[in-house]
C-alpha cells in the first residue's frame, strides 16, 4: 500500500456530521468556503480532501455551487460551463463501478485530481461583491403590505408561462418577479425579493401541511416527483428572458439550471438560491463576458500533480484495520468489499499458500 492511499475501517454512517479527521462538518464547510473565496489554494485543497475522504460529495458540490453563485457570479459568468462539464466527469466516474459505494472513490486518482482542479480554479477566479440572502418578513404576506410593494404596471409579464393549474396565490408575486427581470425594470434587488417571497410562501404552506404545487414542468431536469414545485415557474421566466440576449445567454442559463438541479430535493432550494440570484444578475446588470474562464492554468496543473501530498497528510488521521500477513485490503472502503476486491483477496491468499508450500 502506498503512503497516500486511504485504508480506513469506518463506513459512510460513521462520518455522519463529521469529516474524515472528525471535524464538525459545518465548521469545515465554513472554512472551505472562506478559503475558496480568499484564494487560499493549499488550505482549500486540504479541506476538500477532508470531504472526499469521508464520502461527502453532495456537500462538497453544494459548497462549490455556493462559492460560485455567491462570491464569483458576474466576475466570471462562463465558469458555470466549466462546472457543468466537471460534474458530468464526476457522474461518469461514479457510474463506472462506484454506485452505492462512493466512499471508495477517495483513492481514485481522477476524483482527487478533479476536486483539486475545481478548488484551484475557484480560488484563482476573479470575485465579485458577495450576494446576500434577502429576508422576507411574516408581515410581507399581509395583503396591505404586499400591495405597497407592487410595481408592475399590469399582469401581462407572467401570463405567457402561468398555467391554469398553477397556484393563484402566487400569480401577483411571480408577475412582479417577471416585471423586474424584464427590460422594463431590470431591478435585481426587487426580483430577488419576489423570488424569496415565493420560496417562503411555499415553505409556510409546507409547515401548515398545505399543498402548494404548480402544473407539471416536464422539461425541468429533475425527478418527476419534483416537477410540480413552483420554483420552475421562476425558471421558465428566467429561461424565456435569456432568449432576448446574445446566443450565449440561453446556453449559460441552461448550464446554471443544470447545476441548480444536481441531485435535486426540496432541501436544496434555499441552499442554491445564489445560483438564481446569479441568473437574475445576468438578466439585469452589466457584465464582461470576454475574460478567461480558467486563469493561471500552470498553477492549476501543478496543484493537481501534487494533490497526493495532501491526502498523505489527511491519511494520518485514518483508523486502519488490523491485518495479518494473509489479509490485506487497499480498497479504501469501509468494510464492504466488491466482488473484484474479494476475487483479488482470494488470489492473494492462494499465492501466499503456494509460496508457503514451496518454502516447506
Amino acid at each position: 500500500m502506498n503512503e497516500h492511499e486511504i485504508n480506513d475501517i469506518r463506513t459512510e454512517s460513521d462520518f455522519k456530521g463529521i469529516t474524515f479527521s472528525k471535524y464538525k462538518k459545518p465548521d469545515v464547510r465554513k472554512e472551505l468556503l472562506n478559503c475558496l473565496k480568499n484564494g487560499k489554494i493549499e488550505e482549500a485543497c486540504y479541506w476538500t480532501a477532508e470531504f472526499v475522504c469521508a464520502g461527502h460529495y453532495q456537500e462538497l458540490w453544494d459548497i462549490v455551487l455556493t462559492c460560485f453563485g455567491k462570491h464569483i457570479h458576474l466576475a466570471n459568468p462562463k465558469l458555470c460551463l466549466y462546472l457543468e462539464l466537471r460534474y458530468e466527469a464526476f457522474k461518469e466516474i461514479v457510474a463506472n463501478g462506484y454506485i452505492g459505494n462512493e466512499l471508495r472513490m477517495r483513492n481514485n486518482p481522477r476524483i482527487r485530481s478533479l476536486f483539486a482542479e475545481i478548488a484551484c480554479v475557484l480560488c484563482n477566479s476573479k470575485k465579485k461583491y458577495s450576494l446576500e440572502g434577502i429576508k422576507v418578513k411574516k408581515t410581507d404576506f399581509d395583503s396591505t403590505a404586499m400591495t405597497n410593494k407592487l410595481k408592475a404596471p399590469n399582469v401581462s409579464y407572467v401570463s405567457p408561462v402561468f398555467l391554469p393549474g398553477d397556484p393563484k396565490e402566487l400569480f401577483i408575486a411571480i408577475n412582479e418577479f417577471a416585471f423586474h427581470i424584464s427590460k422594463d425594470s431590470k431591478n435585481s434587488l426587487l426580483a430577488s425579493y419576489w423570488l424569496e417571497w415565493v420560496m417562503e410562501f411555499e415553505h409556510i404552506c409546507r409547515m401548515k401541511k398545505q399543498k402548494c404545487v404548480c402544473e407539471r414542468r416536464s422539461t425541468m431536469p429533475v425527478d418527476p416527483k419534483f416537477q410540480m414545485d413552483p420554483i420552475w415557474i421562476i425558471w421558465e421566466l428566467v429561461l424565456g428572458q435569456a432568449r432576448n440576449f446574445t446566443p450565449l445567454m440561453p446556453k449559460l442559463m441552461q448550464s446554471i439550471l443544470k447545476l441548480y438541479c444536481l441531485r435535486y430535493t426540496d432541501s436544496v432550494k434555499k441552499k442554491r438560491r445564489y445560483l438564481i440570484y446569479f441568473a437574475i444578475c445576468l438578466l439585469t446588470e452589466p457584465f464582461v463576458m470576454s475574460q478567461e474562464m480558467v486563469s493561471n492554468k500552470e498553477t492549476v496543473e501543478n496543484v493537481v500533480k501534487k494533490i497526493d501530498t495532501v491526502y498523505k497528510q489527511v491519511k494520518k488521521n485514518e483508523i486502519a484495520p488490523k491485518t495479518d500477513y494473509l489479509m490485506g485490503s487497499s480498497s479504501g472502503g469501509g468494510g464492504t468489499k466488491s466482488d473484484l476486491d474479494k476475487t483479488i483477496e482470494k488470489m492473494d491468499k492462494l499465492n501466499s499458500m503456494n509460496t508457503i508450500i514451496r518454502l516447506a
